[in-house]
């Protein structure tokens, strides 16, 4: 089916629910660039049953798919329906949520169906590098056609083959021919953020970011290097707008507050001299950059003289002024990028939050974004004992956050890919000390975790 992309094509598109993966990567980036058809998807997606079946359930996950909901998308979808768009929305979640073993055998079972298509594919090459499946991300790759896409597929089959190099010189061509191939952007940031080139991975990160739809894990890895820069205020503008797309996002919900704590504990005159100098930047005369003449002249019209006044602005209302068109809009979201800016940016988006606490902070989280719609399981090294059944919950299944490590201590285990606790005491203290920053005080943190709730890691 074909998308205009207006209002009315919100219920359309939910009541036809037979969309293939190129015509759903439409209506996604329809939600961010189109206030009107986001807000029809809000409305009809309340018409629906909140307990629905069959196909009100698929367009219930649809719905939240699209809002970036993956977890409610994929709780509304439960077992319901074998449809090709229900095991494609179960594939989609799943790589989202960290899952890419799913993802890729939900693809996979739609190979040679009529949901195959470019986007189909490079989701297909994505979900099977991540999953370790080479060969099948090397034949996804190889049925796209020429192209950024294309190029982006064979890096990430190679780079999941351990061709480093081969893979970051597939991902810069990928972009060559496309500057805003959002994931060769942030596969090429993560590939020096692995390798510990910080700059240039916070500036891919910053392209990343401001294309639409957000890439969450982009603004996610990129909070992570500015608070390992000392960089708190912008960490925490990066969290800010992960939980404004998801309030529940258990990860930005930890990392905010531990940047208020921080930003509580360092705020001195180094602290004001950085703010200063954003200050300073956002008073940069537009005249310094070197723009074409017709973006030169359609801004001096709207009279925006500054890189503040340009932030203060939204992609409509440029796209809206006569003879400002996509060439412009490109060059404009460009240089901001290079700033760590964006357009359409608030004073609230960026407001330090100043707090006294960690439990402050969650006081002040829990007021700005709600507090989590689902209870946080009960207290760690409670009753229950590893492997209990029944009401309780079993300590194995706790997730890593719950633990309240410190951030070098859980970024080591997000490297690791220790997501609970039954997935760190499988592991032994040699194998988490060759973890790369992850030392002696980093073990014996995670001891005293595991020592209060009667466990300990694997003996050699």
């Amino acid at each position: 089916m074909s998308l205009s992309m207006t209002a009315g094509d919100a219920s359309t598109f939910l009541d036809a629910v037979s969309f293939n993966a190129d015509e759903l990567r439409a209506a996604k980036i329809a939600i961010h660039e189109s206030a009107e058809f986001r807000s029809a998807l809000k409305d009809a997606l309340d018409s629906l049953p909140s307990e629905a079946e069959g196909k009100d359930a698929l367009r219930r996950a649809t719905a939240l798919y699209l809002l970036s909901h993956p977890k409610a998308s994929l709780s509304s979808l439960g077992e319901n329906g074998d449809a090709p768009q229900a095991v494609l929305l179960r594939g989609l979640t799943a790589l989202e949520l960290g899952d890419p073993q799913t993802a890729s055998s939900a693809f996979a079972s739609l190979v040679g169906t009529d949901m195959e298509g470019e986007s189909f594919l490079m989701l297909l090459a994505t979900a099977s590098a991540l999953a370790g499946d080479t060969a099948m991300a090397q034949k996804a790759a190889a049925k796209l056609p020429e192209g950024a896409d294309a190029l982006y597929a064979e890096g990430i089959a190679l780079e999941s083959d351990g061709e480093y190099d081969e893979a970051r010189r597939k991902y810069e061509e990928a972009i060559a021919s496309d500057a805003n191939h959002a994931r060769a952007l942030f596969r090429l940031a993560l590939r020096y953020d692995t390798e510990g080139d910080d700059e240039k991975a916070m500036e891919l990160y910053n392209r990343c970011i401001a294309l639409n739809p957000t890439h969450v894990n982009a603004l996610q890895n990129l909070a992570l290097l500015y608070e390992d820069h000392g960089r708190y205020s912008e960490a925490e503008a990066c969290y800010r707008r992960v939980l404004a797309g998801d309030p529940n996002h258990a990860r930005a919900r930890i990392g905010i507050k531990d940047v208020a704590a921080s930003l509580n504990m360092y705020y001195d005159e180094d602290h004001e001299r950085r703010e200063d100098r954003r200050a300073q930047v956002l008073r940069t005369p537009i005249s310094e950059f070197e723009l074409s003449v017709r973006s030169r002249n359609c801004l001096a019209k709207m009279s925006i003289g500054t890189l503040g006044d340009l932030v203060r602005k939204t992609e409509q209302e440029l796209l809206a002024y006569k003879n400002f068109g996509e060439t412009s809009l490109q060059e404009i979201k460009d240089i901001l990028a290079q700033k760590g800016l964006r357009l359409g940016m608030s004073g609230s988006d960026d407001a330090p939050l100043y707090t006294q606490s960690r439990q402050q902070a969650e006081a002040q989280l829990d007021a700005l974004f709600g507090a989590p719609a689902a209870a946080a399981p009960g207290p760690i090294g409670g009753p229950a004992a590893p492997g209990a059944t029944g009401g309780g919950v079993d300590p194995l299944e706790i997730p890593i956050e719950q633990l309240d490590l410190s951030i070098r201590a859980r970024r080591c285990m997000e490297n690791l890919e220790i997501h609970t606790v039954g997935d760190l005491v499988r592991h032994t203290e040699a194998e988490l000390l060759a973890s790369k920053n992850f030392g002696q005080t980093s073990l014996n943190e995670v001891r005293r975790k595991l020592d209060s709730m009667g466990m300990s890691l694997r003996r050699k």
